[in-house]
């Protein structure tokens, strides 16, 4: 088993991430994350929404976007800023973006956010705003100053901003859970809330009262869009995961299935909407083999992260992991290569990882080879100096 690769936490571990990550020498292969440039042969289909997203809401299209279901974590255009040596990008003003990084596109985004805005306009920009990592500018244009509660036509995406903004995540899911009762609110949204409240208990594996409120308030009507029903089942699967119910849990994750097999995209957008939401669904289905002692189900799960977003650092991640379960350590070995070629800070754990598995294949040169590299990127993880001995003064 090997160890679990946990950076320390805090701002000054973070600080020491920045810096050594903008002195590493590996940055990320994507440049969408890094001034809105046209996605390219290292984008993941994440990065792929994004620009898409963007580019509809500076055109005044927001209505021939679908919904869409991953939020990349705000700190992603950070990371990829400080991976290109670029502290000068890392700044919480979209305005202040440097000349030389940002394409068109980022400007008229930002011409385009403040304008007045019509309710779906506003939602669309805060989506863009935070996948960019903006969120104080998010929040301006949902007029949060003052949070007194949701707002109908606003509500997942004022959600999105009380996430990544506030630091205690409990309060967010409190306040997930009142929005999730307020018959003031439309059904999707109040459906959207009460299932964001199941799933982060979920992650923490903890069966909470919350978790099962929230389950009953999600539970009383399966959305009719296939996706939002894949979205429904996939998360009511961890109820009875949290029971040890495997019977149950597989049941949910095969009428997931099922909802996701039933979309019908009809246009490049719908294409992509409907990879977004797979991509979770098969995700979450390789973590419960893994989970359940299965890790050869999980490796063939990742299979098909691989099929839909090649250029994701998560798609070689959980692809590593399970082959390492699987201990097909060749092959693991090959998945963390493919991770680290992608750059940025997950090129750190990839790298970690791949050390890792060259140990247990007796290459040890190679395994301390990788284990620097992965302390050069990010030299706040304890897992990588216990396994090789790098320290701060002997990493070149």
């Amino acid at each position: 088993m090997p160890p679990a690769y946990q950076p320390d936490p805090g701002p000054r571990a973070l600080a020491r991430r920045l810096g050594a990550l903008a002195t590493a020498g590996v940055p990320v292969r994507c440049g969408v994350w890094l001034g809105l440039a046209e996605p390219g042969p290292g984008s993941s289909r994440l990065a792929e929404v994004t620009h898409a997203v963007a580019r509809h809401f500076a055109d005044g299209d927001v209505a021939a976007l679908p919904r869409f279901n991953t939020n990349p974590s705000p700190v992603t255009r950070v990371f990829a800023a400080a991976s290109h040596g670029r502290v000068d990008a890392l700044g919480p003003d979209m305005a202040a973006f440097p000349d030389d990084l940002a394409s068109p596109l980022w400007w008229r985004v930002l011409s385009r956010a403040r304008a007045e805005l019509s309710t779906a306009e506003r939602s669309v920009a805060a989506d863009v705003l935070l996948r960019l990592g903006y969120q104080r500018h998010a929040a301006d244009v949902l007029g949060m100053a003052d949070f007194r509660g949701f707002t109908p036509g606003l509500a997942v995406r004022q959600l999105a901003v009380l996430f990544w903004s506030r630091p205690s995540s409990r309060e967010v899911e409190e306040l997930a859970l009142h929005g999730a009762r307020d018959p003031g609110l439309p059904a999707d949204a109040r459906h959207a809330l009460a299932l964001f409240v199941l799933v982060r208990n979920g992650r923490r594996g903890t069966d909470t009262a919350a978790l099962r409120e929230a389950a009953a308030l999600a539970g009383r009507t399966a959305p009719d869009d296939p996706l939002a029903r894949q979205a429904h089942y996939r998360a009511l699967a961890f109820v009875p995961f949290l029971r040890g119910d495997r019977t149950a849990t597989w049941d949910l994750l095969d009428r997931a299935l099922d909802s996701q097999r039933a979309a019908r995209p009809g246009t490049p957008l719908d294409r992509l909407a409907r990879d977004d939401y797979a991509y979770p669904l098969h995700e979450t289905i390789a973590r419960t083999h893994l989970r359940t002692g299965a890790p050869d189900k999980a490796v063939d799960a990742t299979g098909v992260l691989v099929a839909l977003s090649p250029n994701d650092a998560r798609t070689w991640s959980i692809r590593g992991d399970a082959l390492l379960a699987a201990d097909r350590l060749e092959e693991a070995v090959r998945a963390f290569d493919a991770g680290v070629a992608l750059g940025g800070l997950p090129a750190a754990r990839a790298a970690f990882y791949r050390g890792w598995a060259l140990d247990r294949l007796g290459r040890r040169a190679d395994a301390v080879e990788s284990y620097r590299l992965s302390w050069r990127i990010d030299p706040t993880v304890p897992a990588v100096a216990r396994a090789s001995g790098v320290g701060p003064g002997e990493v070149a």
